[in-house]
């Protein structure tokens, strides 16, 4: 089995394309093809279900897939060990994360690593907690960085900041304390994110812990965008549950005030997660390794 072919096979994988894959390793499409079809040849079986442009992994193919990506990873550790490397660690590390931890806390994370390793390149792109979960599981990507845990064998998480959710409000709304009880917000209007958030999911099982759930608010206003969330609080639309690292600014400027729910338990860990099986490359377990180590220098987000 040529390697060649198997590292052809990945990038189809991940791309759900024989062209994208094509461009991504700068060959051409027809030298996609052609490997793509000798690989299920030498196996055997068919690796991918084609469909017009849309193509997927077959049962058999998504076998394969994790013992191939295994192979992609092992030979990339093989050739760091085998390498004399004049300017350090180099390469690109693909993250998805979850709002709050992309917003707040992975810029400083990035920022920290890069001054250790100059030429690591970065590719972030953002989902929810329960989308970069899946990803991860799926085997497309390695590392995500979430707000809500899902509890599987096969993840591996590293706790890496402290949160917690605070309700917010416009400047005209006030409460006569600093900690107010879930039974004083019945009949608010209420602003939330969408499902699969991390910040939803943690409020949702707090209500059901009291008994409760969102039926106890008047309107229900649902948006994706934390940015959005806070602006129409700031305007009076509505309440809203936010992580409390991602309104100091506001709070501290007068834009929005906050306040505890007191009865409910709404504590949380940023993590990173990735698959504990699963062969890191070099650049990714020194990633790894940088995040369970690093700690929050205390600059205001």
């Amino acid at each position: 089995m040529e390697f060649s072919r198997v590292k052809i096979f990945v990038a189809v994988a991940q791309k759900k394309s024989f062209s994208k894959a094509a461009d991504m390793l700068f060959i051409s499409q027809p030298t996609v093809t052609s490997n793509v079809q000798k690989l299920e040849s030498e196996l055997g079986i068919k690796l991918f279900n084609r469909k017009n442009k849309n193509i997927s992994l077959t049962e058999g193919g998504m076998l394969f897939y994790r013992y191939a990506l295994e192979l992609v990873n092992i030979y990339s550790k093989a050739e760091h060990a085998l390498s004399i490397y004049k300017k350090g660690i180099e390469g690109v590390m693909e993250i998805y994360a979850s709002t709050i931890p992309e917003q707040y806390l992975l810029p400083y994370i990035v920022k920290g690593f890069k001054e250790k390793y100059p030429l690591v390149h970065f590719s972030i792109r953002h989902k929810d907690s329960k989308k970069v979960l899946d990803k991860i599981l799926s085997g497309t990507i390695n590392f995500g960085f979430v707000g809500a845990r899902h509890h599987s064998d096969a993840l591996e998480y590293i706790d890496f900041y402290d949160d917690r959710l605070v309700l917010i409000t416009s400047p005209k709304k006030k409460f006569p304390l600093d900690a107010v009880g879930i039974e004083s917000l019945e009949g608010e209007d209420i602003l939330l994110r969408e499902e699969g958030s991390g910040t939803r999911i943690l409020f949702e099982n707090a209500l059901k812990k009291k008994k409760l759930d969102m039926s106890i608010f008047g309107s229900h206003t649902i948006n994706d965008s934390l940015e959005t969330i806070k602006k129409m609080v700031a305007l009076d639309v509505g309440i809203g549950l936010v992580s409390e690292i991602s309104v100091k600014r506001e709070v501290a400027s007068g834009q929005l005030k906050k306040y505890e729910i007191k009865d409910l338990e709404l504590e949380r860990k940023f993590s990173l997660v990735y698959c504990k099986n699963r062969c890191l490359s070099p650049i990714e377990e020194r990633f790894r390794d940088f995040v369970l180590n690093w700690r929050w220098n205390g600059v205001d987000a």
